[in-house]
C-alpha cells in the first residue's frame, strides 16, 4: 500500500532527479464536516475531502514551488519535476544555505482522536441545532450566526535532507455569534470552544453562553474621553500580549516590515508578562513535535518577564541570520509555501483574581473582548472596544458603545499593571485578564 510519506518522498525524489539542489514536499489528506448557522436557522451543511502534494525545489538557492490536488505517483512526480523546473528559472538566493538536516524528534500524544474521526455530519448538525434551541431559551428575539466543524487529516512531510515524518490528527470547533434586539437596544456577544479531542470539547451551552452574555450588552452607553485603568479579559488580553511575539517574525524584521526590528534581546513589555510556548501538550491545539521543514520543536519562553528572548525563524531565516533556527517554520495542509509561526502559547497567570483587579479602579474599562493588536510596521494601536463595560468603584457599571482604545504598543505593553490568577483555558492555551494603569479611551461623549 502507498502510503502518504511513500508519495512526499516520491516528489522529492522526482525534483532532486530533474536537478533539484534540495527539495522537499508535504503530502496530505483530510475530510471536513462544515455547517454553517444563519439567523438561527441551519444554512449549509457541507461535507469535504481535500488531499494534495506541495514541493519547494532549490536550485543555486532558487526556488520553485509546485502543488497539485492529486496522490496518483506520476502526477506526483511531475509536480516534483516542475518545481525543480521553475527553480531553475528563478534568480539565485546567495541567502538559501540548506534546508535542515533529519534531529531526534520527540512525540506529542492525543493528536488524534478515533471518536471525531468517527462521528457523522449529523452529529455536527445536532450541535448547532441545540446551540439555536439553547439560545431560544434565554431570548426569543436572539440571531444566532456561527456554526460547527470538525476535521480528521493525516500528513506526511519528507525531504532531501533525509526527513520523513508523519502524523495523524483531529480537530473540531463550534462558534456563534448571539445578537438580541429588544427595541431600539441591540446586544451581541461571541462565544466558542475548540478541541483535539471528544473528551475535551464542550458544545453544549455554547449557543446559550453567547446569547446571556449578549443580553448583558443590552442598554450600552456612551463614555467620556479620558486617560483611565483598563481591564482586558482573556478573549482581548490574548492577541494583545502576544502581539510583540506575532510580530516577532524574522522574515518581517530581515525585511524591516515590522515594529519589531531591533528587540530581540530586549524588554518589550512589563516584567509581569511571559509567554511560553510548550508544543508537546498532548491534545493541545496546536501541539507538534516538529515544524513545517520537519526540525524538532522545543519549548521555550518567548516573552520572559518582558523580554523578547528570540525572534521566530525558520531554515531560511536562520541560515540568512547566521542564528539558530528556532523551529517555527509553517505549513498549511498540502500548500508548498513556508512561512513562520509559534505553536501553543500560555500565558503566565498572577496572584490575584480578575474581580480582585477590578476592585481596585474607582473608575475605567473593562474589555472583554477586543481585537487589540498593533499596526505591524509603526506599532500603533486603535482599536475599538467591541465589548465592554465602564467600572465605577470597583465595579462593571454598564455595558459601553462607540468606544476605542490607543496608543503606542511597547507603552500599552508597559502599562500593566497586574495579571490574574484565574484564565480561561482552551486545549494548550492559557489566557488570563490582564489590567493596564493608564490607557487613552476615547469615547462617543
Amino acid at each position: 500500500m502507498t502510503t502518504l510519506l511513500d508519495i512526499a518522498q516520491a516528489a522529492v525524489a522526482a525534483a532532486v532527479a530533474a536537478g533539484a539542489d534540495w527539495a522537499d514536499a508535504v503530502c496530505a489528506s483530510a475530510r471536513f464536516v462544515a455547517v454553517e448557522v444563519e439567523k438561527s436557522s441551519i444554512r449549509e451543511c457541507q461535507v469535504s475531502r481535500d488531499y494534495g502534494v506541495g514541493v519547494r525545489a532549490f536550485v543555486n538557492g532558487g526556488l520553485g514551488l509546485a502543488s497539485s490536488q492529486s496522490l496518483d505517483l506520476a502526477e506526483v512526480r511531475a509536480c516534483g519535476e516542475q518545481a525543480a523546473s521553475l527553480a531553475k528559472a528563478t534568480h539565485p538566493d546567495p541567502d538559501f544555505a540548506a534546508l535542515p538536516e533529519p534531529g531526534e524528534v520527540a512525540g506529542v500524544g492525543e493528536l488524534f482522536d478515533d471518536e471525531i474521526a468517527g462521528l457523522s455530519s449529523a452529529r455536527v448538525v445536532q450541535w448547532c441545532q441545540a446551540g439555536i434551541e439553547d439560545a431560544r431559551e434565554v431570548s426569543a428575539q436572539v440571531a444566532l450566526s456561527g456554526g460547527a466543524s470538525l476535521g480528521e487529516g493525516e500528513s506526511a512531510l519528507a525531504s532531501s535532507t533525509g526527513i520523513a515524518l508523519g502524523v495523524r490528527s483531529t480537530m473540531t470547533q463550534i462558534a456563534f455569534m448571539a445578537v438580541v434586539h429588544e427595541g431600539e437596544e441591540v446586544g451581541a456577544y461571541f462565544e466558542y470552544d475548540v478541541a483535539r479531542r471528544m473528551a475535551d470539547f464542550v458544545p453544549e451551552g455554547v449557543g446559550r453562553q453567547a446569547t446571556e452574555q449578549a443580553c448583558r450588552f443590552l442598554g450600552a452607553r456612551h463614555v467620556k474621553t479620558a486617560q483611565m485603568p483598563v481591564v482586558m479579559g482573556p478573549l482581548s488580553a490574548e492577541s494583545f500580549v502576544v502581539s510583540p511575539i506575532a510580530a516577532a517574525d524574522a522574515e518581517s524584521v530581515q525585511r524591516k516590515r515590522t515594529f519589531m526590528v531591533g528587540k530581540a534581546g530586549e524588554r518589550v513589555a512589563s516584567e509581569l508578562l511571559t509567554v511560553t510556548e510548550d508544543p508537546f501538550i498532548p491534545a493541545g491545539v496546536s501541539s507538534r513535535a516538529w515544524d513545517g521543514e520537519g526540525v524538532p520543536k522545543s519549548k521555550r519562553a518567548l516573552l520572559d518577564r518582558g523580554v523578547l528572548t528570540t525572534y521566530l525563524h525558520n531554515s531560511y531565516t536562520a541560515n540568512k541570520a547566521g542564528v539558530e533556527n528556532t523551529a517555527h517554520a509553517a505549513r498549511s495542509g498540502p500548500a508548498p509555501g513556508v512561512g513562520i509561526g509559534p505553536s501553543n502559547l500560555l500565558i503566565q497567570p498572577g496572584e490575584r483574581t480578575e474581580a480582585e483587579l477590578i476592585s481596585e479602579i474607582d473608575e475605567g474599562l473593562y474589555v472583554n473582548s477586543a481585537h487589540v493588536v498593533p499596526d505591524s510596521a509603526s506599532g500603533d494601536v486603535s482599536a475599538t472596544v467591541d465589548f465592554g463595560f465602564k467600572i465605577e468603584n470597583g465595579e462593571l457599571a454598564y455595558p459601553v458603545k462607540n468606544t476605542m482604545i490607543g496608543g503606542d504598543i511597547f507603552d500599552l505593553l508597559g502599562q500593566v499593571d497586574a495579571v490574574s490568577s484565574d484564565y480561561r483555558e482552551e486545549p494548550g492555551s492559557i489566557v488570563p485578564s490582564v489590567r493596564l494603569s493608564s490607557v487613552q479611551v476615547i469615547g462617543g461623549e
